[in-house]
């Protein structure tokens, strides 16, 4: 009985020891809780794009710019080798702060490392995480992120206008003698831990998504401008919006980027703290990329809905809720055709009549056609081309989104 006394006592003690305090396990929860903050999904090696650098790098500093749409504490960034076949080395990197004119804001640089160590081989097929870094970040913040590549390296990531110089020049603000092109950027995640975010919403989808037809540098695509109407409201404060469009991207077949479905895990559910999605995609299956649609394996609206499906089901089984919007309008597009319109009906058709599949829909296609024209886009609110919006047309897809996004409501604090 002495001996069980005692060993009660022991073990108490030993607990007490071992058991945080509240405020510890909240600093703690802190220091590991993290949501993304910005993507920018891997879509392959690029070199004849338009203003491209045309060859990969060698013995070359790229630095790439990335923008926080949440505020916190600290910063941790993914690089994407997902589609290589080879390693790349990266010999050196830093992060720092940007001031309004673009410019590396003095005494901001920051190195970044890899478990303790500066320079590391990505293998094939794999992302690479830093080390978290102490570095606050602002709602809205642009930072410069210098990668340095040693050898001969041709990352099939995001193609963005990036500064290239020679040699490593992680360390320096201003880069002497840059080329501005368009290249790989390798950071493909912005991660925030410190926010006081509690679900990360990601819009998946294709160019109208990314926001095509406008400056990257002015975040005006839609998802931008809901994740700033999000934070300006009380009902939505607990949002962070990430963007995983890629121009030309496709969901049944290879396009620009990898197939939507192939690249759902990894660009959607692998997110920090994903707790929802947007998906709009489908609009250059029905009309072609590269491909004429008429010929071989035309898509049709089964084989659309079927994918919807799927994307549903994997999300669901994550426990990441699913909002579809409906297809924009297109006729006058480059590869529209009536059969064409008449499988984004039948689509559209689905989605408006079934949603007990899904958690949420925005009517997108009512919301950015032109009045008296179901089927054209809103003249004045795309770029011309009768496919994408401009950031008037982003806007208004926006505030189509937020109501339905916001029906979840935020905890109460």
């Amino acid at each position: 009985m002495q001996h069980q006394r005692i060993g009660a006592v022991l073990l108490g003690a030993a607990m007490c020891l071992a058991a945080p305090s509240a405020s510890a396990r909240d600093q703690t929860a802190d220091m590991t809780s993290w949501v993304a903050a910005w993507e920018a999904p891997p879509i392959g090696y690029e070199p004849q794009i338009q203003k491209a650098l045309g060859r990969p790098y060698r013995n070359e500093t790229a630095r790439q710019l990335v923008r926080a749409g949440v505020s916190g504490k600290r910063l941790r960034l993914r690089l994407s080798n997902d589609l290589s076949d080879t390693a790349v080395t990266i010999g050196a990197a830093s992060i720092a702060r940007v001031d309004d004119d673009g410019n590396v804001v003095p005494g901001s640089i920051r190195p970044l490392t890899f478990h303790g160590v500066k320079q590391v081989r990505i293998p094939p097929h794999a992302p690479m995480l830093t080390d978290a870094v102490a570095m606050p970040a602002k709602a809205g913040e642009w930072f410069a992120v210098s990668i340095y590549y040693p050898e001969k390296a041709a990352p099939p990531a995001h193609a963005q206008m990036l500064d290239v110089v020679s040699g490593d020049a992680t360390a320096a603000a201003r880069l002497s003698d840059a080329k501005r092109v368009r290249a790989p950027g390798i950071v493909s995640e912005l991660d925030i831990s410190g926010a006081a975010k509690t679900r990360v919403l990601v819009a998946f989808g294709d160019s109208i998504t990314e926001g095509a037809g406008t400056d990257p540098a002015d975040a005006m695509s839609w998802p931008d401008q809901l994740g700033r109407m999000l934070a300006g409201d009380s009902a939505g404060k607990c949002w962070s919006v990430v963007n995983a469009g890629i121009s030309g991207n496709r969901i049944l077949r290879d396009g620009r980027g990898p197939n939507a479905l192939s690249r759902f895990d990894r660009d959607v559910l692998s997110v920090p703290g994903v707790t929802h999605i947007v998906l709009l995609e489908g609009i250059n299956d029905i009309g072609g990329v590269k491909d004429d649609p008429a010929k071989g394996d035309p898509v049709t609206a089964e084989t659309l809905i079927n994918a919807y499906r799927q994307f549903i089901a994997r999300a669901h089984a994550r426990d990441v809720k699913v909002i579809i919007g409906t297809i924009l309008p297109y006729e006058g597009a480059a590869y529209g055709s009536e059969r064409g319109e008449q499988v984004r009906e039948a689509v559209n058709r689905w989605v408006r009549t079934h949603r007990d599949q899904f958690d949420g829909m925005i009517d997108f296609d009512k919301a950015m056609a032109e009045p008296g024209k179901p089927r054209v886009m809103r003249l004045a609110e795309q770029i011309g081309d009768h496919l994408h919006p401009n950031a008037t047309g982003y806007g208004r897809m926006a505030r189509a989104a937020a109501p339905v996004v916001t029906k979840d409501r935020c905890p109460a604090p």
